[in-house]
Order: structure tokens, then sequence, then C-alpha cells
């Protein structure tokens, strides 16, 4: 598939996605887009050949600095100290611990494996904390805490 049509597919379905949610509320736009992510991806079998130097320099670089300048500077000056520790020590706990326990759920998986499939699920998704903030009204406080972990955490890999 060239990429033009790829892209038009992906502009298509998250359209769609946003139709979607609209109806069905209770459904967070990110999983609704993973959804129909996994139908277009299963039922059709697309597949977009794309470089991952590609994929970095056209998606994420743009999500990560549209995040870093809408993000409240001073907010995250004041809570560095608590969201460069959330950064670091939370997800390396939770990478060790979900890597066990992925290592013991299926033990033939090797450790290492648990480890690296642990350190992919760990680090929040910043689109995730908006859209569940959302719904639960968290306090700011807690809101810039979290964003500002998932910011550093996306910004570091």
């Amino acid at each position: 598939m060239p990429i033009v049509e790829a892209v038009i597919l992906l502009v298509v379905l998250v359209l769609a996605s946003n139709i979607i949610s609209h109806y069905l509320t209770f459904i967070p736009v990110s999983l609704i887009q993973i959804g129909l992510g996994l139908v277009m991806a299963l039922f059709w079998q697309i597949e977009i050949p794309l470089d991952t130097d590609w994929f970095l320099l056209l998606f994420i670089a743009p999500l990560l600095f549209n995040d870093g300048r809408r993000f409240p500077k001073r907010e995250l000056w004041k809570l560095r100290g608590p969201i460069f520790a959330n950064a670091i020590f939370l997800v390396f706990l939770t990478t060790l611990l979900g890597g066990f326990l992925i290592y013991l759920m299926v033990p033939k998986m090797p450790l290492t494996v648990g480890f690296a499939v642990a350190a992919i699920l760990s680090p929040t998704d910043p689109v995730a904390v908006q859209s569940i903030a959302k719904r639960v009204h968290l306090p700011e406080n807690i809101l810039h805490l979290v964003s500002g972990e998932s910011l550093i955490n996306d910004a570091s890999g």
C-alpha cells in the first residue's frame, strides 16, 4: 500500500474513532482507535512499510512537541522531583515486578523477554492519562504529576 493511501486510511480511521467516541462516551478514544486498527490489520491484512526513523520523525516527534508545548511550565518545574522519581523509580520497579510476573505466567518465555514486555507496558501514556482524567476529575496537582511523568518517559524513550 503506498504511503499516501495509508495516511488517508489512518485519517479516516481517526475520524471514525471520533464519531464512535461521541456515541460511546464510556470508552476512551484511544481504545476505540486501537480496536479499529486491530480490525483493519486482522481482516484486511493491511501492511504499511514504514521505516522506524520516518515513524519517529512523522508521528512521535510532533506528538511530543505538542504535549510539551501545552504542558504548564511552572508545574513541571515545581513538581520536577516527584515527576523524575516516578519517571525513573516507578517505571524501573514496574518493569522488574511485571517482568517476573510475566515470566511466572508464561514459564516458557525467557526472563529477559518478560522484562522487555514489561518495559514496553510500564510507562504511562499521556493521551490515556488525559482521557481518564476527564472522566474521573483528578485534582490538578495529580494530573500535572502523571502527565509530566508520561511526558518525561516519552521524551527519554
